[in-house]
């Protein structure tokens, strides 16, 4: 039988295994004051569906207790093999990371700008385009114009939606710890922010006034409270040998 290892816990919080629902079923195993949360590995091989059921355990678990998340398809032969080669090596550090995630979460914050809605606002206040817009309709109008505005427009459309992105998300960064850019193109943002549970109700009254803000000109999609999952390497790593498991923490 082999096990999905899905995220380690402390020892003492394994008992909100036995809370969690959904479609996997865990349980912990422990060793070294640790626990890992496990489940049987489908024999069939790992879907698009177990992938969200991983997801959505870490979730949850995330909702209550502190949670290092693993990636989808960690396994592991057996408890022993847990025990043994998972927490029993990496104890001293995963105890300490474990602790330096005790007291946050992580937010998600995607911004995908309608492209249309930015130009608009752009011509109507700018008369250079306005100008630019009428001379490549103008008849004998040819490439070079065209090339021309739209070149100018998509430098105004970027500057436009830094500056939204900038001026909308301002609030939820100051109740931040930090926050990190995870992608960002001509249209799509997406910023993950470390945020104290304490202050969640906070962060949420912030996205609230942000997708005010934002209606008609960008969608907003909020996730969280997640794993720390962009942060990790900020965490104190102390003065503790790297860790012998083959798993590579």
């Amino acid at each position: 039988m082999v096990l999905l290892v899905h995220g380690l816990l402390r020892e003492h919080d394994r008992a909100v295994l036995e809370r969690v629902g959904g479609s996997v079923h865990p349980r912990a195993v422990a060793a070294a004051g640790l626990a890992a949360a496990v489940s049987e590995a489908p024999e069939s091989g790992l879907t698009a569906d177990d992938a969200v059921a991983h997801l959505d355990l870490l979730v949850a678990l995330a909702a209550d207790v502190p949670v290092l998340p693993l990636p989808l398809g960690t396994t592991a032969p057996d408890d022993d093999a847990v025990r043994e080669e998972v927490l029993a090596p990496a104890a001293d550090r995963l105890e300490q990371q474990l602790a330096a995630v005790a007291e946050f979460v992580e937010l998600r914050l995607d911004l995908a700008f309608d492209t249309d809605a930015v130009v608009a606002g752009i011509a109507r206040g700018n008369p250079e385009i306005e100008h630019m817009a009428a001379r490549s309709r103008a008849p004998g109008a040819g490439l070079p114009e065209r090339m021309a505005l739209g070149e100018a427009v998509a430098e105004l459309v970027a500057d436009e939606e830094a500056v939204r992105t900038a001026e909308w998300t301002a609030e939820l960064a100051s109740i931040a710890e930090r926050s990190a850019v995870l992608a960002a193109d001509e249209q799509t943002r997406r910023t993950a922010y470390l945020v104290r549970r304490d202050r969640l109700a906070d962060a949420d009254a912030a996205v609230a006034r942000l997708r005010t803000a934002a209606e008609g000109v960008a969608d907003v999609e909020y996730v969280g409270p997640l794993p720390v999952y962009s942060f990790l390497d900020d965490l104190p790593a102390g003065e503790q040998p790297a860790p012998r498991s083959r798993w590579g923490w």
